[in-house]
């Protein structure tokens, strides 16, 4: 582009960010944003020039632009240099080797606001988005730009807020607890009220935008407890039951959504923990927290609010640092999470299409008929689910191949067959499900909470457990005459999956009878398996040799013989325990998808596990690891 040539260009800001290679090509940016583009030097003010180039305008106010390679702080300088100087003016810095992008304002505090031009955060697209151009003078478009980029902070604020309202409910439940007890029913109640505010950007709570707040309000003016006589009736009440099963309490609420997917099922630590959080600490988390951010199920640049893509960091910002490295707990990158999810998916479309890996991402890539008819079955797991990015990520780019768009309809029916996960930890559980359920949300077109059909149970699909432990020691495997067992577990899990109120709780129950069936007939085979061991190494003791003298228990013998009857005593031992709790208390992939596994098992495994150094596990741990792997 010449200096002082000015041409519109109309590129969306994705695109425009991805033409950004060099300083020439940052009017394009501009351009995106609805201001004028130019190419220029400034003109010189002052005793000595600042060193930067005319890159757009907006009305009166330019924008300015360096090469850098610390992008953010170099916009921040230049901004600064600016505002000494009196001047309302726009910085942008480039590096362009990493191509991240550093945008600031001439005001004394310059925000700012980093972007990657490669793959920009939807947050950073928010941001950038609300810098586009109005009629306003320079002084008040300076004003507005500096509030969006200082929105780029919403989401650590938010989350840092979170985490503050969460120590605080914990540290106010009345009575003798545990911490952890305290920490997992303040999250508990903090996550349902979250989702609420989701529910109710979508216009589902009784129509009304501020329907919570004003509900507490009421609820206060009338000197009633929130948690007894609002919360309560509103989730096991109201949100878990259909219309036509409510009672009077519920129907005063107006027309509210029967939403169903367990969120707002009683949970065991709903009826250990009976004392209600207190009012002070409620109206503190609604005004302090809720109330204070504008929540939308908007995951593109158009809304600067808090929108489901940020929840990722929900369960590593809640996690205190040394918890966080002690169970290797690290958010992924929504980059990383496509680049695997998409080399992943066309690995297995090469293979099973017979065709190179290349030929399948071009598939991928132009939602090929073919690619959709050989992916539609696909069972894929998530060993260590964390915040549920990769399950996420596998929803939407399986949705996107469906022939029919993009849908409600078909989101749930991949929720309800292809994703499967597993996590330690029942909070990451829980966040997994809230994430998946807000996908479900934000492309439901129903207008009317009466029209909402009920949220999939994801239960029995994203188990709490722990992947690397298994008590027996070197594996269980179902044998094939578990055959019975298996063809119940396929049928009892879609049951669940759609079921609720006693229909549910029925098909839950169902679903633990034939898992602990499962279990023990695994248990039953692993028994019969290592007493036969047994008998042939002394079987092979006994026999001779080719002298006619006998072998005898040589070092070989022994040492199989000794990890023979330790493997033994640890089964007999795990079928006491099972037989007498009736439960299966870890978890074990061949026994809880036994169904799944006897289709061939999982078709991909994705995910990013848990890193942590080797010195950080208790000792106990590394020992029974090291022995089981």
């Amino acid at each position: 582009m010449s200096p002082g040539r000015s041409t519109v260009l109309r590129v969306d800001l994705r695109t425009g960010l991805r033409d950004i290679r060099r300083l020439e090509d940052l009017p394009r940016l501009v351009a995106a944003l609805g201001h004028e583009p130019l190419f220029d030097l400034p003109r010189p003010q002052g005793a000595s020039p600042i060193p930067a180039v005319v890159v757009g305008r907006n009305g009166e106010f330019p924008w300015l632009a360096v090469e850098a390679p610390r992008p953010e702080r170099a916009a921040r300088s230049l901004a600064r240099r600016l505002a000494g100087r009196g001047r309302l003016a726009g910085a942008l810095a480039l590096d362009p080797v990493t191509r991240r992008i550093g945008i600031a304002v001439a005001l004394d505090e310059a925000p700012s606001l980093v972007v990657a031009a490669d793959e920009p955060q939807a947050v950073a697209l928010r941001c950038l988005a609300r810098l586009a151009g109005g009629g306003e003078g320079a002084l008040a478009y300076a004003l507005r730009a500096a509030e969006a980029l200082r929105g780029q902070s919403v989401g650590r604020r938010f989350f840092a807020e979170f985490r503050t309202t969460l120590e605080r409910m914990a540290s106010g439940l009345p009575g003798p607890l545990r911490a952890d007890d305290r920490h997992a029913f303040a999250l508990l109640q903090l996550t349902r009220v979250l989702f609420l505010y989701f529910v109710q950007a979508k216009g589902w709570l009784a129509g009304r935008e501020r329907f919570l707040a004003e509900a507490v309000d009421r609820c206060l003016a009338r000197r009633r407890r929130i948690h007894r006589d609002l919360l309560r009736p509103l989730f096991f009440g109201t949100l878990n039951r259909p219309a036509e099963r409510r009672g009077r309490a519920a129907s005063a609420f107006g027309a509210i959504p029967f939403l169903n997917g367990g969120l707002f099922d009683p949970h065991p630590l709903d009826r250990r923990v009976r004392s209600d959080v207190p009012n002070d600490v409620w109206r503190d988390a609604f005004d302090g927290l809720f109330e204070r951010f504008h929540f939308t199920l908007v995951e593109g640049p158009e809304d600067g609010g808090i929108a489901p893509d940020m929840l990722g960091r929900v369960f590593e910002g809640v996690m205190a640092p040394d918890a966080r490295r002690r169970s290797g707990t690290y958010y992924t990158p929504a980059a990383l999470v496509r680049q695997v999810l998409e080399a992943a998916l066309a690995g297995l479309l090469a293979h099973r299409g017979r065709c190179s890996e290349r030929v399948a991402a071009r598939m991928l890539a132009d939602r090929a008929p073919a690619a959709w008819q050989a992916l539609e079955g696909v069972a894929l797991l998530d060993p260590a689910v964390g915040s549920g990015a990769f399950l996420l990520g596998a929803l939407e780019r399986l949705a996107a191949l469906a022939p029919g768009g993009d849908g409600t309809a078909v989101r749930r029916s991949i929720l309800q067959r292809n994703l499967f996960g597993v996590d330690r930890s029942a909070g990451a559980v829980r966040l997994t499900e809230l994430r998946l359920w807000l996908a479900v949300i934000a492309q439901d077109p129903a207008e009317r909470p009466d029209l909402v059909l009920p949220l999939p149970n994801l239960d029995c699909l994203i188990r709490q457990g722990d992947s690397l432990f298994d008590p027996v020691g070197s594996g269980l495997r179902l044998p094939d005459t578990a055959a019975d067992i298996v063809r119940a577990l396929a049928a009892v899990r879609p049951q669940v999956v759609t079921a609720s109120g006693p229909d549910k709780r029925t098909a839950l129950r169902r679903l633990a009878e034939l898992e602990l069936r499962a279990t023990s007939a695994a248990l039953d085979a692993a028994e019969e398996e290592r007493a036969a061991g047994i008998a042939e190494c002394l079987r092979d003791a006994r026999s001779g040799n080719l002298f006619g003298e006998r072998r005898g228990l040589d070092a070989e013998l022994r040492a199989r013989l000794a990890t023979l009857r330790r493997e033994l005593h640890a089964v007999r031992r795990v079928k006491r325990t099972v037989a007498r709790e009736r439960e299966v208390s870890w978890f074990h992939y061949q026994c809880h998808f036994a169904d799944v596994f006897a289709r061939g098992g999982f078709d991909l495994v994705v995910g990013n596990p848990p890193w942590l150094r080797s010195e950080e596990l208790q000792a106990e741990q590394r020992k029974r690891l090291a022995g089981r792997y």
